[in-house]
């Protein structure tokens, strides 16, 4: 399904296309429909974000005030198992990624199809490289 919303532009394009030095043509709706699906996707996961902190502390003082005791509210609320170390590199290989990605793209020129397929292996490099930090800090 995802691989139909990025092609579409491509297929469906009409005359709104980049023309290269050697002819090939290229759309430019094929980078504005996915950056703008990814930009709300993550304005809309930022306000998720807030919203459930917000409501995860009122329920929290909430259950103080009726007198619940401090084990039950702590099974109740137990935070993710991510802790804020691994979120953060997370952020960081998937970004470093996209930067190699978008860094190879640009040196091989002209810019075209394959542009796209630098950067997607880039990133599925980077999450690759999670996976395997994640793995690694589960063995006991």
């Amino acid at each position: 399904m995802l691989a139909v919303v990025l092609l579409a532009p491509m297929f469906l394009s009409a005359q709104d296309s980049y023309h290269f030095v050697d002819g090939n043509s290229f759309s430019k709706q094929l980078f504005e429909i996915p950056a703008t699906l990814a930009a709300a996707y993550i304005f809309v996961y930022f306000i998720i974000t807030i919203v459930r902190l917000i409501l995860d502390s009122r329920l929290k003082y909430k259950m103080i005030e009726k007198g619940v005791s401090d084990k039950v509210v702590e099974q109740i609320l137990q935070p993710k198992q991510t802790d804020a170390k691994t979120q953060a590199l997370k952020w960081f290989l998937v970004l470093a990624g996209i930067g190699l990605g978008i860094g190879l793209a640009s040196a091989i020129r002209p810019f075209g199809i394959h542009s796209i397929a630098i950067i997607t292996v880039c990133l599925a490099l980077s999450f690759l490289g999670y996976f395997a930090y994640l793995k690694r800090i589960e063995k006991p």
